[in-house]
């Protein structure tokens, strides 16, 4: 654990170091025990080691910028790596793995990649593949039949529109009152039906701007108060200075300059492109226009995000663990700069005092009623500043030919979903 906590610190381009920073020493003289110490309440703290890494295999440079880019030469658990390459990924049983009936019951696992939805689902088709785990995409119904399975389940991320506060090379300042504006623009729970809507059954609309609703009761509905409403578009534009000369056409400022947003998101990614066109269809009686421009994965959240070029807008999920730790969304620190090295993922630029200190308090605030206030206390917040607007919960979604593998179907919360207990399932024949 030790070396972990310096590996967070101390390697170029650590994405987050948040509570790590806190950590005053790690005291590893008991082999079995290590001793955290902390010189102030944190309470997130169980989130820090969801995993350790291995000081015998990275080490003893805990600066592991370059490690494991060409090779994954260990493996831990229930299996052995056998091989590793861009190309596949081999497991193979861990004979001696201290908890037994979690021993695999097959000889060999190949994972393979595929560069999109599309391709994932002809490989379960064509059997080329026993199982995937991929995004959930419109048409999950239709689509996998005959032998094919899914489960679909409550996830870890929220997904919504991200609205940059400090995007480069707009035409004007995307306000809180346009913010607020196109959230009265958009029909949510429409949007989740046609999202998610033949993947599982009655989708419901995040309410809450950062926390999971399967997660403790963190998630209110401060974001209830948002349906369609041209009233309320009128009012909040027209105190602006935006006018509609086409009762018709779009908003224009005083510039001249029309309401048209850049709108992000991964190309190729149906379900939220599908989003795109939905919305764009729907805000147009508001007055509200879009200019999509979509990028591939690796330019999206390589290259754009973390240097807070895209948008305004753009489209994608956020993690979420148990607790509600919102720190790295809210807190002014927290901003990408050239000051940090952009390592932080407060990517919409959102710099609100109060909502930052809010942030922190609900770290240093052990008390989980007292944590629940301030919880309440910045929710209200955020559903009056609209850093971004929450659309829905993204589902998991796990896919198995049934009639040549048993024993899939177990959901979990892990990030490897329903491929965490692999090693109980069984090829058939």
């Amino acid at each position: 654990m030790r070396f972990t906590w310096r590996a967070r610190l101390d390697t170029d381009g650590s994405l987050s170091t948040i509570g790590y920073e806190l950590i005053s020493d790690i005291d590893t003289s008991d082999p079995h025990t290590a001793v955290v110490t902390f010189p102030e309440a944190y309470a997130p703290w169980r989130d820090l080691f969801g995993f350790v890494l291995p000081a015998h295999a990275l080490g003893p440079d805990t600066n592991i910028a370059d490690a494991w880019n060409d090779a994954i030469p260990i493996s831990a658990g229930p299996w052995l790596q056998q091989s590793w390459s861009q190309d596949q990924h081999v497991l193979v049983p861990n004979d001696n793995y201290w908890v037994p009936e979690r021993r695999p019951l097959v000889d060999r696992v190949v994972m393979v990649p595929r560069e999109d939805t599309d391709s994932e689902v002809v490989a379960l088709q064509t059997g080329e593949v026993m199982a995937a785990f991929p995004q959930p995409f419109p048409g999950a119904v239709k689509r996998l039949t005959g032998d094919l399975t899914f489960l679909g389940g409550g996830g870890t991320y929220l997904e919504g529109l991200w609205v940059n506060q400090n995007a480069p090379d707009r035409y004007f300042d995307v306000t809180t009152n346009v913010r607020q504006a196109v959230a009265y623009s958009l029909d949510r729970e429409l949007i989740a039906d046609v999202a998610l809507g033949s993947i599982i059954e009655d989708p419901q609309v995040l309410q809450c701007a950062g926390w999971n609703p399967t997660f403790g009761e963190w998630c209110a509905y401060d974001f209830a108060r948002y349906t369609q409403n041209l009233e309320k578009v009128t009012e909040l534009l027209t105190a602006e200075g935006w006018t509609r000369p086409d009762p018709n056409g779009l908003w224009v400022n005083a510039e001249g300059t029309e309401l048209v947003l850049q709108w992000n998101t991964v190309a190729g990614n149906k379900r939220r492109e599908d989003v795109q066109a939905l919305v764009s269809e729907m805000t147009a009686p508001f007055g509200i226009g879009w200019e999509i421009i979509n990028y591939d994965a690796g330019e999206l959240f390589q290259n754009r995000l973390p240097v807070m070029n895209f948008g305004p807008v753009a489209l994608f999920a956020n993690s979420t663990t148990p607790d509600p730790t919102v720190h790295s969304y809210y807190h002014i620190d927290r901003i990408p700069t050239e000051e940090n090295g952009f390592t932080r993922q407060n990517f919409t630029a959102y710099a609100n005092q109060e909502a930052s200190d809010l942030a922190a308090a609900i770290d240093r605030e052990v008390d989980a009623a007292v944590r629940l206030a301030l919880v309440r206390e910045l929710g209200e917040i955020l559903a009056t500043d609209v850093p971004w607007i929450p659309l829905y919960l993204l589902p998991n979604l796990l896919v198995w030919n049934s009639s040549l593998v048993e024993g899939p179907g177990a959901y979990t919360f892990s990030v490897y979903g329903g491929f965490k207990d692999i090693y109980d399932w069984r090829v058939i024949g």
